[in-house]
């Protein structure tokens, strides 16, 4: 069986793909198929965010649910920015 983060990883790179370029649909697939799902994470919403690519509301908000298991890890500060910001700019004040 899949894990969450797995099935996470892989939702948000299937969200992102459509604007990815080549380059970064081999560092993300690669992340994935290497088991490195937090660095696909950050890659997938990193280009998603740099597109302003526009990304189901359900999937930031389980994105935002398991980061919060995350607290302390390495990757946690990079993509929680990523998040705020594609928040901001999907809700500006």
């Amino acid at each position: 069986m899949m894990s969450t983060e797995i099935k996470l990883a892989w939702a948000l790179a299937d969200a992102a793909s459509t604007c990815f370029t080549d380059a970064d649909h081999i560092s993300v697939y690669t992340a994935l198929g290497a088991g490195e799902t937090c660095t696909a994470i950050l890659r997938s919403l990193a280009i998603a965010v740099r597109a302003r690519h526009s990304l189901p509301t359900n999937l930031i908000t389980e994105l935002a649910i398991w980061l919060d298991g995350y607290a302390g890890h390495t990757c946690e500060p990079q993509i929680r920015n990523l998040l705020n910001t594609y928040r901001t700019r999907r809700n500006p004040p």
